[in-house]
């Protein structure tokens, strides 16, 4: 009996921390890392990366559950499929990590492929308030968007400044730089 509560209070605090880790930290995302010369990484922080797999645990963790307490009816196996398709979801939709080199923008993804812009093939960019989307599209229609689960926001602005120079939208934020 008691071993229900206690799986009560673990889930509880398992979804509390789960909300902290997407919602409650404020926008403090880290640092993007210089990889060599030129090339600038924004990646998830490992608080984001944590939560998000600890996400799609949760959904295989409730598919196997109801697997094992199946019972035969059509709603049960629906509800299989259904929680299956959300954890393949979010695994594909994981905030793929950007990458600012002399070239332009590379946007790697874990289980999708690359998306290139080059800087000459930048069309539009979009960016939403503070700690949000930062959409930049390209001349072929690939988009590659910055989320508030990557690193340092102020940071990508900043290389889209330098790269693009003249040809930004007058209102394209001015964003400073922790520390500088």
């Amino acid at each position: 009996m008691i071993w229900k509560q206690l799986y009560g209070i673990v889930e509880f605090a398992f979804w509390i921390l789960l909300f902290w880790m997407f919602w409650g930290r404020d926008g403090k995302r880290g640092s993007a890392r210089v990889l060599s010369g030129d090339r600038i990484e924004f990646a998830p922080d490992r608080i984001s990366f944590w939560g998000w797999l600890l996400l799609v645990a949760s959904l295989v963790f409730s598919i196997v559950h109801r697997l094992m307490h199946f019972h035969e009816k059509q709603w049960d196996l629906l509800t299989v499929i259904l929680l299956g398709l959300y954890a393949i979801g979010f695994l594909v939709s994981f905030p793929a990590s950007i990458i600012v080199s002399g070239e332009g923008l590379e946007q790697v993804y874990w289980f999708r492929p690359r998306k290139r812009i080059g800087w000459s093939e930048i069309v539009e960019i979009e960016f939403g308030p503070k700690d949000r989307l930062v959409t930049v599209t390209g001349s072929n229609g690939t988009k590659i968007v910055h989320t508030r689960f990557l690193a340092d926001r102020a940071r990508l602005l900043q290389e889209i400044r330098r790269h693009c120079g003249e040809e930004l939208p007058p209102d394209f934020p001015g964003e400073a730089i922790d520390g500088q």
